[in-house]
């Protein structure tokens, strides 16, 4: 009895686990980081924006995915990128 019930328990975590993995993903997303020149309020200033964008773009991603961020950095500056 004990054996059949550790059986039907393995099972029931390799199924799960099987399905879990099965739907994660590889989510991948360029950055492309550049100075654009903007008027606001009749105020011309230079801004850092990726993709052309302020904010920038959303990286949408499930709890197991796999993320692949390319960035590159047109800028003149250094720069860092949190999450």
């Amino acid at each position: 009895m004990g054996r059949l019930v550790f059986l039907f328990a393995f099972s029931f975590v390799l199924l799960v686990s099987a399905a879990t993995a099965s739907g994660a993903r590889i989510v991948e997303h360029t950055f492309n980081v550049r100075n654009l020149t903007i008027d606001r309020l009749c105020n011309r200033q230079v801004i850092t924006a990726v993709n052309d964008s302020l904010p920038g773009p959303a990286i949408q991603a499930r709890e197991g995915d796999t993320l692949i961020i390319h960035v590159f950095n047109k800028s003149p500056y250094n720069l860092t990128i949190h999450w």
